[in-house]
């Protein structure tokens, strides 16, 4: 009898009768069919049914090994075998099985089958080896034995791809063509969380114009994309983007628990990142690369740490044609248009850190020493052709870090350098004589070997920076508790050398400089008390030094005509921002409650070529005039209206006040008849009797 036909003479009881024993028939009508399934009613039970692959993701297929002969099998097999444990440094008893299939001669077929201890090493291997080049004509392809039936299960028949119905976000740049191009910023405040309320204000005259405001728009943050298209949102589920005049959401990357992301640098791709889960030793869905403009999910990467992995951990090149994430000490390069196949087009084994041009497709990084014979390596490579651009060879280094200016033609590398090294009896080493050293690579002209500069720095570097666009490079140094800020300059192709040191009356540790250079801010947020500081380097003069109670961050607006001082925090009353000019000079306040966010939008960069630039700026004085005027009438003009605003906003209160004075004496007698008829609205009136004395005057009496 099929199982889903019962009668109810099959759920007679053992007596005939059907239904309960009390009298209560629970059976089912003539003719009634079930259609409950096993799966809806033992679903908890049959999750937990085995499959056929169950235990099987410890295992991998190595395809593309080199063929060899029967006698040459077992030297073979201890070479892969090798590979393995070197590369993916592994242990050799966590290498459970191995199994190289083989053809009637005894030779090995190409490909063959490696178990492992536990899965997460089986995709340590994939991500390490997969691509790698075993010799000049073989390149091994590694898989994950589970994806055999994707793979097979793969219909040979092409089905057409269902057609998309395209949404028109309408104009995505639409706050570059108003008339005044006003910019705007991002505000997140209120709440235990700091995100109850979101809103985008308009830096126009007199005061912010609020442009758009919702309550819990994002969950946790919100960033701005690169060039300032998107407005991303962040949620427990995701990450949604916004544009438009109205803010309309334009699409979302579905990820538990994102708490960060990072956009490409034209916008193309985005990073979702997402804390790895206790419980699992690996999250291999930890980060998620998703395509923006069609919203697909390209791969995923791995994490095995128990701190959040930084946004950047996937770096772009600036064309976007390359990207690239450090793994066990190991630089793998992929290319973006190939990012589905998950093949490395180039791969540094060694490397401490890297870091992109922000403009060419230059890859510096650097190796730390071998022993006391190798010594530590700066490089810098060129891609797509990988070619070696310049490497410098130092020793005594304890550490590197990358500065590169804007325009991708300087590269400073700060070295942390020793003089002496003693090994410890209880194990470590420790390092005496420390000092700086800076590394400039010259990028200026691409014909040519790039040049490399020393300059030896005694005092500890706190900060350095370089102009935007141009050739000053800034240095923050501490020395005997003075802090003190040194300018180098290499104009016109000659080394660099120091300009100008200034020391400073307070202790700073962050610099700032302006979108177009020239000006530079230098400021601390340690403390109760922050300071800041405004340098013209035209002259290298400080054109203002404040203090800034509760400092907490600076953001330069992306002209570089302001700069915003915001204070944020767990004192939420005193949160708020602070807007100076590029001089120093006071702008505006705006207190703002529990003040979590405060972002200016980006713009893209100009469309005037750099001839169009030097002529407008050559010509400034004749159109300065013109603007001084606008900017004139459209301050009164925006005064006037904020007054009127005022005006009205005075007129409807006082209205409405005279309204409620009036209704209020209307119910005067109905008040009375309520006290018993007394008036509470007239101060009370009652007499007191009290009696005071005063002492008018003594008499001094003496008795005898």
């Amino acid at each position: 009898m099929d199982s889903r036909k019962r009668s109810s003479a099959s759920r007679s009881d053992s007596n005939g009768y059907p239904g309960h024993k009390f009298g209560n028939s629970f059976s089912d009508p003539e003719g009634y069919v079930d259609d409950i399934t096993d799966e809806d009613l033992l679903a908890d039970i049959l999750k937990d049914k085995p499959s056929e692959d169950a235990g099987m993701e410890s295992v991998i297929i190595i395809d593309n090994i080199p063929i060899a002969p029967a006698e040459k099998l077992d030297k073979l097999k201890s070479v892969v075998r090798k590979l393995i444990i070197t590369h993916v440094k592994i242990q050799p008893d966590e290498i459970v099985n191995e199994i190289f299939p083989v053809e009637e001669n005894g030779s090995n077929k190409g490909f063959a089958f490696f178990e492992f201890k536990d899965g997460s090493i089986a995709e340590r291997t994939k991500a390490v080896l997969d691509g790698f080049r075993f010799d000049k004509q073989h390149t091994l392809t590694i898989d994950f034995f589970t994806d055999f039936e994707k793979y097979v299960s793969q219909s040979d028949e092409w089905e057409e791809p269902v057609r998309r119905v395209f949404k028109d976000p309408g104009n995505l740049r639409w706050w570059l063509e108003k008339e005044d191009s006003y910019d705007q910023y991002l505000v997140i405040c209120g709440g235990n969380s700091g995100t109850e309320m979101a809103a985008v204000f308009e830096n126009s005259p007199v005061e912010p114009l609020l442009l758009e405001q919702r309550q819990h728009w994002t969950d946790r943050l919100a960033m701005w994309s690169p060039l300032g298209t998107y407005l991303a949102t962040f949620h427990q589920k995701g990450v949604a983007l916004w544009v438009g005049k109205e803010f309309k959401q334009f699409t979302k990357f579905t990820q538990n628990d994102v708490v960060t992301a990072g956009f490409s640098p034209k916008e193309r791709y985005i990073l979702t990142v997402r804390n790895k889960p206790e419980h699992l030793p690996v999250d291999d869905q930890s980060m998620i690369l998703w395509d923006v403009v069609t919203s697909t999910k390209l791969r995923s990467f791995p994490w095995d740490r128990r701190e959040t992995p930084p946004a950047d951990t996937v770096k772009w090149s600036a064309d976007e044609k390359f990207y690239a994430l450090l793994a066990k000490e190991t630089i793998n390069v992929y290319e973006a248009e190939n990012v589905i196949s998950n093949k490395t087009f180039h791969e540094i084994k060694e490397v401490a850190d890297f870091s992109w041009s922000p403009s060419q497709s230059h890859l510096a990084f650097w190796v730390r020493e071998q022993g006391e014979n190798v010594p530590a390596r700066l490089s810098l490579v060129g891609f797509p052709d990988k070619a070696d651009l310049r490497t410098k060879q130092l020793f005594h280094v304890l550490d590197c870090q990358f500065v590169w200016q804007k325009a991708g033609e300087y590269m400073a590398v700060k070295v942390n350098r020793y003089k002496s090294a003693k090994k410890r009896k209880l194990g470590g080493i420790d390092y005496t004589g420390h000092y700086f050293n800076l590394e400039i690579f010259n990028l200026t002209n691409a014909k040519k070997e790039v040049p490399v500069e020393s300059i030896e720095i005694k005092d500890a570097i706190i900060d350095l920076a370089w102009e935007p666009n141009g050739s000053i490079l800034v240095l923050l140094t501490a020395a005997d508790a003075v802090t003190s800020v040194s300018f180098y300059s290499g104009r016109l192709g000659k080394q660099f050398e120091l300009v100008k040191k200034l020391p400073l009356r307070h202790k700073v540790e962050r610099i700032a400089w302006s979108p177009m250079g020239q000006f530079v801010t230098l400021y601390t947020t340690s403390g109760s008390v922050g300071y800041l500081t405004f340098i013209d380097t035209a002259d290298l003069t400080i054109m203002a030094d404040l203090e800034h109670f509760l400092l907490s961050e600076v953001h330069w607006d992306p002209t570089g005509r302001y700069l915003t001082a915001v204070t944020k925090g767990n004192n939420k009353k005193d949160n708020g921002y602070t807007i100076y000019s590029f001089q120093g000079r006071y702008v505006r306040n705006e207190k703002v409650d529990g003040l979590s966010v405060f972002a200016w939008r980006p713009r893209p960069p100009t469309l005037l070529s750099a001839e169009k630039q030097k002529e407008i700026r050559r010509n400034l004085k004749k159109y300065a005039p013109e603007f001084d005027a606008k900017d004139k009438m459209l301050l009164n003009k925006a005064s006037r209206e904020v007054s009127e605003r005022r005006k009205r906003q005075m007129e409807a209160f006082m209205e409405r006040l005279e309204r409620t004075r009036r209704a209020f004496d209307l119910r005067k007698a109905y008040r009375i008849e309520l006290r018993d008829g007394v008036d509470t609205d007239q101060p009370p009136e009652e007499n007191v009797d009290e009696q005071l004395e005063v002492i008018i005057g003594t008499t001094r009496t003496i008795l005898e």
